[in-house]
């Protein structure tokens, strides 16, 4: 497993340059940060939850790579539920304690929807064991796809699984996703494998419309637990990530990653990291060009520049 940590200090940077750069970095990173398609599953024979998601967004506006992704609610023993879109960030932690409280599906999807502000730009799936005692209404599994996620936006359900997707390439991947993670199920495949299945299946009919061409996403993600694990440290936790415009598919990476008994960080991306280095330097210097500037103007006009 590689770990590549890329950090940039800004501390002795002037202030004009360092507000430019915050700038930047706002205008790459603005627009709704979530998955594009994924799924939230339980294994009601063997007791174990576990969700799977992918995305042309990068997995670290998402948490670290080497952790359960934000968007990701394993509940051990009782569910799991993923929440993508414009994420609430309030919605993991609360469907958590609900969930864990004995809520449903529906009714847990239902309370945090009741307290948001911005409901309709919220994608949700949830799938709880049956034989989970829950209260209110409705089955084992639910979904939630408001108005403003996207034009073209899915999510369907079976009685043991969730699946949604957003910004898709083709209208049929949550459906296949779904299709083929009870297939896997059905021919006796592990949680994670059918939920990597699921995924694979997706990407298979485009993925993330966003990608550069022949790719499907940026990362793919698989979380599992047992009973009694730890939601924050499961039993299979694997996520796979590849450089924009390397051309490579994160999820069937993850496919063979998970086959080779691999765990946290696969950092798969081929973009040379001393060219990486380079641009960066590069953009730095040019804000501090634009930052001295500006101080040089300014200072030329100031009443004692002009003495």
């Amino acid at each position: 497993m590689t770990l590549r940590l890329r950090s940039t200090s800004t501390r002795r940077l002037p202030r004009a340059a360092l507000i430019l750069l915050v700038c930047l970095i706002g205008l790459l990173w603005a627009g709704p940060a979530g998955a594009t398609w994924s799924i939230a599953a339980v294994d009601p024979a063997t007791g174990r939850v576990g969700a799977a998601m992918a995305s042309c967004v990068p997995s670290g506006l998402l948490g670290e790579p080497d952790q359960v992704l934000v968007p990701v609610v394993l509940v051990p023993g009782t569910g799991a539920a993923v929440t993508q879109g414009n994420i609430d960030p309030d919605a993991p932690i609360g469907l958590r304690q609900l969930l864990g409280d004995g809520f449903g599906p529906q009714d847990a999807i239902d309370a945090i929807l009741e307290l948001d502000e911005q409901p309709t730009a919220r994608q949700y799936g949830v799938a709880l064991l049956p034989t989970v005692e829950r209260t209110g209404a409705g089955g084992p599994t639910a979904g939630y796809t408001g108005t403003d996620v996207e034009a073209a936006s899915w999510d369907w359900t079976t009685e043991t699984a969730a699946a949604q997707g957003n910004l898709l390439a083709d209208a049929r991947a949550v459906d296949e996703t779904l299709a083929a993670f009870d297939a896997a199920m059905a021919a006796g495949a592990s949680l994670e494998e059918a939920l990597v299945a699921g995924l694979d299946a997706g990407a298979a009919l485009g993925g993330d419309r966003r990608c550069e061409p022949g790719q499907t996403a940026l990362f793919a993600h698989v979380a599992v637990a047992d009973p009694d694990d730890d939601p924050f440290r499961p039993s299979v936790l694997l996520t796979v990530t590849v450089d924009e415009g390397d051309g490579q598919n994160p999820v069937s990476l993850l496919v063979d990653a998970l086959d080779d008994g691999e765990r946290g960080w696969v950092d798969a991306g081929l973009e040379d990291p001393v060219g990486i280095a380079r641009v960066a330097v590069l953009a730095v210097g040019a804000l501090l060009a634009v930052a001295a500037f500006l101080t040089i103007r300014k200072g030329l006009g100031s009443p004692a520049a002009r003495r």
